[in-house]
């Protein structure tokens, strides 16, 4: 026999629930012991269905223990003596097996007899926020994580664009946060009108945004909408009526009949994304699943690093690389480079992801667990070993974030070690800041008391006048000078100057790829600080890196 659904099946009752993703509403038939419940309710918290019959026990076997006796108590005052409104709160466990703390009202309402008959009422769920952005007032990073999952789920043809905001960064530092959020409220207005009519937009993080296009089918169509975009947010951002001229980069997937997964699309975005900013000088770079180097299982494996990072860098894992005194072959420090290994990919070498990963916002969450993790490594290390040096990458992306300084200073105050002694290596994307944005950030971390490495020292572009412009401790000439300077005399000039150039200003400098004794001993007379390669010692975890220290050893 079928529920009795009579009083609970009015249309209306849905648009509470599509309009506000953390509000759930109900209806109780009082005589039927009935309810109905809005669908998100049924999701999130796994009922048995939208039409449930005596539903008391299956909601109070969810809700915390400690705050049951009060729910029941709230309960029985409706149901057993008429109170017809009432307001609580209490916590009740999700589908995700967390407790969720929620916000009840409900209300009474009498039948034509006087008599009560329907108990409604209307659930907020604290943990969900309500997803409208407040500076641009476009829909946020949730939804569209929800409405790509769907197309993705259905199989829909659909073209998914991602933009972001070259340098943004500079207009905080440089203007001020209002300021900033005033190009980004102003850029919002000209994406709306490109998505009018043709898709949904949506701000992300920072300054980046995407933008779901139902139905589009062609590339073409997309890249020539990407390129009206980019024009007009170089020649059409104003500001106080001062023309503010903004670059961006772009990526986009083109889907239809797409077997994969909404984070496997997000992955490649973001990878894509990348090589716009740092290789295509903005241009709409397409992530294909064929034709570019990279296949479905590519596109697996980057969703399942994501997923990784906000599992606490589930199957993340450090190794060190020695830094080696010239002058006394003895290990002095080391280089932290992360490494990420799970089934059934194996061991992932990180030129496989890094430079994706850097891109994406999740990367921010594994430098700190990369920083963190180093720090206490090392730490343990100078117990032994006081003047011991760690050097740690550091990526165009974090510097940018405008906690990154406080999250750095407080890391290397809790684990009690030394600044001084403690690296940040730029890698080459931090030479594409600007500079003043850059220098400040630099004198910060100069000022309390942490050194600054320049990774990768003579190749890409500008590297002599950061060296002019910034407060550098340390240059690590790329290992492309390194491998054949036996041969090559050109190689042999440049590392000779170089290194005799940074000692005159002070500045320390480590030679890597020294990968055999011949070329260790070749640049011995060129007193460089600092050696680093295989010819010492690959890079190895933590428990073989101490062994290796133990052991004194000097080479293979």
């Amino acid at each position: 026999m079928g529920l009795d659904k009579s009083g609970l099946q009015e249309r209306i009752f849905e648009v509470p629930s599509l309009t506000n993703e953390r509000l759930y509403l109900f209806l109780w038939n009082m005589e039927t012991n009935v309810s109905r419940w809005s669908q998100n309710a049924v999701e999130d918290f796994e009922l048995p269905g939208e039409y449930i019959y005596d539903v008391a026990p299956i909601w109070m076997e969810r809700i915390y223990p400690a705050d049951l006796p009060a729910f029941k108590k709230v309960h029985e005052a409706i149901w057993e003596k008429g109170d017809k409104k009432q307001e609580f709160e209490y916590r009740i466990k999700n589908k995700d097996g967390k407790y969720v703390l929620c916000t009840s009202k409900v209300l009474v309402l009498c039948g034509e007899g006087g008599e009560p008959n329907l108990f409604t009422g209307t659930i907020i769920n604290h943990d969900i926020q309500d997803n409208i952005d407040p500076i641009t007032n476009l829909h946020g990073s949730s939804s569209f994580h929800m409405n790509l999952k769907r197309v993705v789920e259905k199989g829909s043809r659909a073209a998914v664009m991602k933009i972001a905001v070259n340098m943004f960064n500079q207009f905080n530092v440089l203007y001020g946060h209002e300021y900033g959020n005033e190009v980004l409220r102003e850029l919002s207005d000209i994406l709306r009108m490109f998505a009018l009519n043709k898709g949904h937009l949506y701000r992300l993080d920072g300054a980046k945004f995407a933008l779901i296009f139902p139905d589009m089918e062609e590339e073409e169509e997309v890249r020539a909408l990407y390129n009206k975009i980019k024009y007009a947010a170089e020649h059409t951002v104003t500001i106080n009526h001062v023309a503010v001229p903004l670059t961006v980069s772009g990526s986009g997937m083109m889907l239809d009949e797409y077997k994969g997964t909404d984070i496997a699309v997000k992955s490649g975005l973001s990878y894509a994304l990348g090589i716009s900013k740092h290789e295509r000088r903005g241009e709409l770079v397409f992530y294909k699943e064929e034709g570019s180097g990279k296949d479905t299982t590519q596109l697996q494996m980057l969703g399942d690093i994501h997923r990784s990072i906000s599992k606490g860098c589930e199957g993340f894992y450090l190794c060190y690389q020695p830094l080696v005194d010239v002058k006394t072959e003895k290990i002095v420090g080391a280089e932290a480079l992360v490494r990420w290994k799970k089934e059934p990919y194996g061991d992932v070498a990180p030129g496989r992801f890094i430079s994706w990963l850097e891109t994406d916002p999740a990367f921010y969450e594994l430098g700190k667990w990369i920083i963190k993790t180093a720090l206490a490594d090392i730490r343990e290390v100078k117990k032994e070993f006081p003047d011991f040096i760690l050097n740690v990458n550091i990526a165009a992306s974090q510097l940018e974030r405008k906690e990154f300084r406080g999250d750095v200073i407080r890391m290397v105050k809790e684990a009690e070690f030394p600044p001084e002694d403690f690296f940040m290596e730029l890698t080459e994307r931090c030479r594409n800041l600007d500079y003043d944005f850059l220098r400040e950030e630099m004198k910060f971390f100069h000022e309390n008391g942490l050194k600054l490495s320049l990774d990768d020292f003579g190749t890409g572009s500008s590297s002599l006048a950061l060296l002019r412009e910034l407060p550098i401790d340390e240059l690590k000439i790329d290992m492309s000078f390194i491998r054949d300077i036996e041969t090559n005399t050109i190689n042999q000039s440049l590392v000779k100057n170089i290194v005799q150039t940074a000692k005159e200003m002070g500045l320390k400098t480590c030679l890597e790829g020294v990968e055999s004794q011949g070329i260790s001993r070749y640049l011995k007379h060129h007193n460089a600080t600092y050696y680093q390669g295989y010819y010492y010692s690959r890079p190895v975890q933590i428990e073989n890196f101490r062994d290796m220290l133990a052991d004194g050893q000097e080479g293979e």
